[in-house]
């Protein structure tokens, strides 16, 4: 298991960049995935030269925890990560919503081993609320347990 959320990166990168390359490699002239969460999401644009593609980039002061970046010709298209080393929480959640308003990836995933906390699964299972994980018509919040073991999603635990 992990020692700290930091040490989970690599694994989800690694995870995250096959996933995408399986999804939008055909079509995408570039994929890559990086570690995001050191440095404001509008500085790695800038040192990417995506200025181009997001004109309002200069507002994106946020700090996801991995950012992947799908290029095309005309346009760049990005998904994130927040991971998280404990149960997942509401608080959690509403920090991605908020990442995800601002800067609109195609989807973004909240990641845990622990998978979700009481508050969460009740939300999204007991009460069926998963309205609250689209933060823009067709544009999703994914909620992954992730499994160390065999670093890869628990699908029967996780809300895609």
């Amino acid at each position: 298991m992990y020692k700290n959320e930091i040490e989970m990166y690599p694994d989800i990168i690694k995870w995250l960049d096959n996933d995408l390359k399986q999804k939008f490699g055909k079509k995408a002239n570039k994929i890559q995935v990086l570690d995001t969460h050191d440095s404001d999401l509008s500085n790695f644009i800038m040192k990417l030269s995506y200025q181009k593609f997001f004109p309002e980039f200069t507002t994106f002061q946020i700090r996801q925890d991995i950012t992947g970046f799908i290029e095309y010709a005309d346009r760049v298209e990005l998904v994130f990560v927040e991971c998280k080393n404990t149960t997942l929480s509401l608080i959690n959640l509403s920090q991605l919503i908020g990442y995800s308003s601002i800067a609109l990836p195609i989807y973004a995933i909240l990641l845990s081993p622990q998978g979700m906390g009481t508050t969460l699964t009740k939300l999204l299972q007991t009460y069926n609320r998963k309205d609250v994980l689209e933060f823009k018509p067709n544009r999703r919040i994914q909620v992954i347990k992730w499994d160390f073991n065999k670093q890869d999603i628990d699908h029967m635990n996780s809300i895609l």
